[in-house]
């Protein structure tokens, strides 16, 4: 039975936060090197685009066979293999010559990020539940969404200094240097006794035991969704910002930043808030500020010249719930669904991310040159996210460990 008033120790802290950054600086770091990379591979844009299409495809199918595998295997085994995978596919990045080799060995890079992202939170559960899951996850986002805003930065570094392919060289070295942390430092943490077995009927079944328990569903979509505004806003704001407002590229570095210095500081208090209130309680406050932003944002999709200001502060609140936001959604869902953690964290993780894929097609199937997709495809997101905050208060399901009782 795992100790949920131990508290969880700084070192692992650390780690699993480095684990859970590798993903998302593994697709930024090489991003300022797309130009250079199509012109020595002798390459169009859109095929050093399928580079980052492939990642997130692979990245987020794979997390569905890894997060039952965990349950079956052990965390350790996993979380092990997805590095290797992950530092090796990096080396290989380095070495190629041709752009269908790059594809496919990022291709291969997401498969290895996505064993290490599902084991996390599966990590977490193990050692702790309820308030104490939500402020470990709640430092892991923190982490998660500072990687996005250096990893671009250090690539542009890199390049001053080396090649393309140091920038590969690079997140190898970075993944063999946390492996060897989590080698050291951190054991199994899946007893036998609570793990279950692999094969098609019992990975089906668990599936469908994820989702039948419709309250963990619903709290996976507030994520998910949330996530999804995002990744819209990422798609479109450059355009937007830029080209339809004049910002500066100087300016706009300094407004996105602003949106994930919001976050950071709406996690903190959270994390700091949340053993008193309660993790459903911080989601439904952050849900008032995603109706506020989406009210924001659908007034913005109305008007026909919309002030800067107004969007700026209605994407930072929106932006700024997203680590509240999905540590307490996940708190929520593995609360219901803990014996079966790693299958929860890849149905969770791969509606996170197919919806965040999604969301860029949608803005670029409406943009015309004005903030409408982006205001748009945010608000609609927030509106359903809150919507399903509220269908899961309706549903009454009985969570899984009690039903196992």
């Amino acid at each position: 039975m795992m100790n949920t008033d131990r508290p969880v120790a700084p070192v692992t802290l650390v780690i699993l936060g480095l684990l859970m950054a590798l993903p998302p600086i593994a697709t930024d770091l090489y991003l300022p090197a797309m130009p250079a990379i199509a012109e020595l591979l002798a390459a169009g844009p859109e095929a050093v685009q399928q580079t980052l299409t492939l990642f997130l495809l692979l990245f987020a199918l794979c997390q569905l066979i890894f997060g039952p595998l965990t349950d079956a295997v052990g965390r350790r085994p996993v979380m092990l293999a997805g590095l290797v995978i992950f530092c090796l596919a990096s080396l290989l990045c380095a070495l190629v010559d041709h752009i269908h080799g790059l594809i496919l060995f990022r291709g291969l890079q997401g498969v290895g990020a996505a064993a290490i992202v599902v084991t996390v939170p599966a990590v977490v559960r193990d050692q702790v539940s309820g308030s104490a899951f939500s402020r470990v996850m709640g430092f892991i986002m923190i982490v998660m969404a500072t990687a996005p805003l250096v990893a671009p930065l250090l690539g542009s570094l890199i390049l001053l200094v080396s090649g393309w392919r140091m920038i590969f060289v690079v997140l190898a070295v970075a993944a063999a240097l946390v492996a060897c942390l989590y080698v050291l430092k951190l054991g199994e943490t899946l007893a036998l006794a609570r793990r279950t077995r692999f094969n098609l009927p019992s990975v089906t079944h668990n599936y469908l035991r994820v989702f039948r328990d419709g309250r963990a569903v619903c709290y996976m979509l507030c994520s998910a969704l949330a996530v999804a505004g995002m990744f819209g806003f990422l798609a479109a704001s450059p355009f937007v910002y830029i080209q339809f407002y004049g910002v500066s590229e100087p300016m706009y570095g300094v407004l996105f930043a602003l949106n994930i210095l919001v976050l950071i500081s709406m996690t903190g208090v959270s994390n700091r808030l949340v053993a008193r209130q309660g993790s459903r309680c911080m989601l439904g406050m952050a849900m008032g500020m995603i109706l506020v932003s989406s009210l924001m944002l659908a007034a913005v999709a109305l008007m026909a010249a919309p002030p800067l200001l107004l969007l700026v502060v209605a994407v930072m609140l929106f932006i700024g719930t997203a680590g509240v936001i999905s540590a307490n959604a996940m708190a929520l869902v593995l609360e219901r669904l803990g014996p079966i953690s790693g299958s929860a964290s890849a149905v969770a993780g791969s509606l996170r991310f197919g919806l965040g894929a999604l969301a860029p097609v949608a803005v670029a199937a409406l943009f015309d040159g004005t903030p409408l997709a982006l205001a748009l495809v945010m608000a609609v997101c927030g509106l359903a996210a809150i919507a399903s905050f509220v269908l899961a208060g309706l549903l009454q399901v009985p969570a899984l460990e009690s039903a196992d009782g």
